[in-house]
């Protein structure tokens, strides 16, 4: 018991027939209706509210607790405010996450009363969650007054509720939200936290309706829904299962395929989590008859890479299958050649870029000879886009980022990186709407990413802001993309020691023990995640608690954008 609120165990069990996973590639299934008695299986805190003759300190410490539970609108939490402030207080404008210990309430002048709390992670009004690296505390200050009835109630309270993380995790939870690169060819996830169970259907499609997350909103990804779009009432009801999602006029302007697309939207980010079983588009009431989105039209989704390590092994470059190297027709004796350092390969197998010791490669397999397209000093390990593009930066110059179209003109990307002098690692994404990168301010490291902004032809040429990510323990050495929406990174101590840690992006990390001596880390194909190539040559994934070594006396372990459709 936590100052009054109890755990009540909501017992359900999801059954969806047809419906337990979101498949990569095709089109949207849906299954069978969820009925009342199919809820995901979840944790409700049940609040108590404030107690007669209760103090400035109890009920604010009652308020606080209270604001852990979502239901009814906060209804609990409101009890403790005056009925003025009830009646404007908005709890989804933040959540504020801490560890729930260290809280420091203090007594203050005239009726007043402060709160600090030390957070480790904020969400803001659209669901988006940033973990916090600083440890500064955050203040929060509430004034009282006395009812009619004598008893103390809160009159003035920052908009936003604190919560802790074990309780965060009871009573929110992530859904996927998706939006299309700016060529609708692929899917783009954009992760948010809302409350578990509460008008969820309601809150995905108002927050899709809004757009992507800031850090992704600057001309990345697209949306198919027309501009003004919105829910002609503040609900999505769900009758037997099946969204109705009512819009207004503006998406009455869409074409054919533009419905589709929004249709499609909806599906994903809808049954990703089986919120509904389906979905119903409506414009201003009247049902619209919108077939599923297909062949040309339906877009890439979380490209899946070859389950097998590529790699640099003796003078042969890759995949590791058994005891053999299987050698990719085109590239794979081009590559080796070049006795190189790192490499990126295409999905489509047919091109690369490559760190060499006299600079940045692309090779192409239709070409005779590898072109060298960077040849400046202290180069890292070039990254490849899926529109063919060459990124390289030398490392003691995180700004002067360069792209290579397959044709040789190279572009300038502008950067958002102020203050950073020097860039340990880059990688894009596999659709080509987002980069992340370990940059290094004196001796301060971060993990960030941002979105490309590409101009005609694809080009791209600037970087958005940077979305800061968590860092984790060690010095960071190596960083990947393990899917479209989760990446991981390598530190290492000065003994030899490792840490992988992993984050969706815009959700929480988790940290592991890597093996000895890690370099370098890249994205597998999902069992493992992601591989490891030590010190010693010895390519590992985890194996229990522990890891394994897969294929040893490798100098190069590659990264894929996916593998051929």
């Amino acid at each position: 018991m936590r100052n009054g609120i109890r755990l009540l165990a909501l017992v359900g069990v999801l059954a969806l027939a047809g419906c337990a996973s979101i498949p990569s590639s095709g089109g949207v299934k849906e299954g069978a209706a969820i009925t009342s008695n199919n809820q995901d299986f979840t944790l409700d805190y049940i609040p108590a509210g404030p107690a007669k003759d209760a103090s400035q300190s109890d009920i604010l410490h009652g308020f606080v607790e209270a604001a852990s539970s979502p239901q009814g609108d906060y209804a609990t939490a409101r009890k403790y405010l005056t009925p003025k402030l009830q009646a404007t207080w908005n709890p989804d404008e933040s959540v504020t996450v801490d560890q729930g210990s260290g809280r420091d309430y203090s007594e203050l002048a005239s009726a007043g009363w402060q709160l600090s709390v030390r957070p480790v992670a904020d969400i803001d009004a659209t669901g988006a969650y940033r973990e916090s690296e600083a440890s500064t505390p955050v203040t929060l200050r509430y004034q009282f007054v006395k009812n009619s009835a004598g008893q103390w109630r809160i009159s003035t309270a920052p908009n936003g509720v604190v919560i802790d993380l074990s309780t965060f995790k009871t009573v929110f939870s992530s859904r996927t939200l998706y939006f299309y690169n700016p060529n609708f060819t692929s899917l783009v996830p954009d992760l948010r936290w809302f409350p578990a169970r509460v008008s969820t259907p309601t809150r995905i499609v108002k927050a899709l309706l809004a757009g992507p997350a800031k850090w992704l909103g600057q001309g990345a990804v697209a949306t198919a829904f027309p501009q003004g779009t919105q829910l002609t009432v503040d609900s999505v009801p769900a009758p037997n299962g099946r969204a109705e999602v009512d819009l207004n006029d503006a998406a009455a302007a869409a074409d054919q395929v533009t419905l589709e697309r929004m249709k499609y939207q909806l599906q994903r980010s809808l049954l990703d989590g089986a919120s509904v079983g389906g979905v119903d588009v409506l414009i201003d009431g009247a049902k619209q008859p919108i077939p599923d989105l297909s062949g040309g039209n339906l877009p890439v989704s979380d490209p899946q890479v070859d389950p097998r390590p590529l790699v640099q092994y003796a003078s042969e470059f890759g995949f590791a299958s058994g005891n053999s190297i299987a050698m990719l027709p085109g590239l794979s004796t081009k590559i080796a050649a070049l006795h190189p350092k790192s490499v990126t390969v295409s999905a489509a197998q047919d091109a690369a870029a490559v760190l060499a010791e006299t600079g940045v490669f692309a090779v192409n397999g239709a070409s005779e000879t590898a072109t060298r397209v960077d040849a400046r000093p202290g180069l890292i390990a070039p990254a490849l886009d899926v529109y063919g593009y060459t990124w390289s930066v030398p490392g003691g110059q995180p700004g002067a980022l360069m792209a290579t179209s397959n044709d040789g003109v190279q572009t300038a990307v502008a950067t958002n990186w102020t203050g950073a002098d020097s860039i340990i690692s880059l990688s894009v994404s596999r659709d080509g709407t987002r980069v992340i990168a370990l940059l290094r301010t004196g001796s301060v490291t971060t993990f960030v990413a941002a979105a490309v902004i590409r101009g005609e032809g694809n080009v791209p040429t600037r970087l958005g802001q940077p979305l800061e990510l968590s860092i984790g323990a060690g010095t960071p050495v190596s960083a990947t993309w393990v899917d479209q929406l989760t990446v991981a990174m390598l530190g290492t101590s000065a003994s030899g020691e490792t840490t992988v840690t992993t984050q969706q992006i815009g959700g929480v990390s988790q940290q592991i023990s890597g093996p000895a001596g890690g370099k370098t880390i890249v994205g597998a194909a999902g069992s493992p995640a992601y591989w490891v190539l030590t010190a010693a040559g010895s390519v590992q994934a985890v194996s229990g608690t522990g890891w394994q070594e897969r294929v040893g006396k490798v100098t190069v372990l590659a990264t894929q954008l996916g593998a051929p459709r």
